[in-house]
């Protein structure tokens, strides 16, 4: 038996071929192939060494639903503080006899203040948040969300129109209609978030999720 011979069988004996292969490389043997050398080369290199290193898992994005509901605890504080200032203003009216003193004009203030805040508390309850997720290299992690009032953004980029260049207002109608497509996407139920993820060089991660 010569060495051709003993290395098919070494490679069945290891597990590196099949019997079915074994067979026709001692077939292709027999039938004096030259190719068999070749082929027993292919088959004797070894499997490639699996990929070592750390699991990195992507950390799940912020629970979006449980977000919006914060709307409701600007909008609580917010309207006590409007009965509030309404009580403490109808009470100095009635004192004053009907008369605009100085503190009336400052409850009177306050007043509208809180109707303002009250109105936009309410109005954010459909507004999508902007969360942004940091983590340093040294472990240490910053997580800011906020909503996003694209409703006054697209009100303030109509505004801006009317005073800026004709180059500048292109570049506002493209961030125009980015809003309006984004403000309609996000609102339909289940939608997936808009996410940017940067990873710079020193091994921070920035992930900014929009929804």
């Amino acid at each position: 038996m010569n060495e051709t011979r003993l290395r098919v069988l070494q490679m069945l004996q290891d597990g590196t071929i099949t019997a079915v292969e074994a067979q026709e490389l001692l077939d292709a043997l027999d039938a004096g192939e030259t190719a068999v050398p070749e082929l027993l080369t292919a088959k004797a290199e070894p499997d490639p060494e699996p990929l070592t290193g750390d699991i990195i898992t992507p950390e799940p994005p912020p629970d979006m639903a449980r977000f919006r509901r914060f709307w409701q605890i600007p909008f609580f504080i917010s309207l006590a503080f409007l009965l509030g200032s309404g009580l403490w203003l109808r009470s100095l009216y009635q004192r004053s006899d009907g008369a605009i003193t100085l503190g009336f004009v400052c409850v009177w203030s306050i007043f509208i203040f809180t109707v303002l805040l009250t109105a936009l508390a309410l109005f954010s309850r459909q507004s999508p948040w902007v969360h942004v997720r940091v983590k340093e290299q040294h472990g240490r992690r910053i997580a800011i969300s906020l909503p996003i009032p694209m409703g006054l953004a697209q009100w303030g980029i109509n505004i801006a129109r009317g005073f800026v260049s004709d180059s500048t207002q292109a570049s506002l109608n493209m961030a125009a209609e980015f809003l309006a497509e984004a403000r309609h996407n996000l609102g339909q139920p289940g939608a997936d978030p808009l996410i940017v993820s940067v990873d710079d060089d020193d091994g921070d991660q920035v992930r900014v999720y929009i929804g």
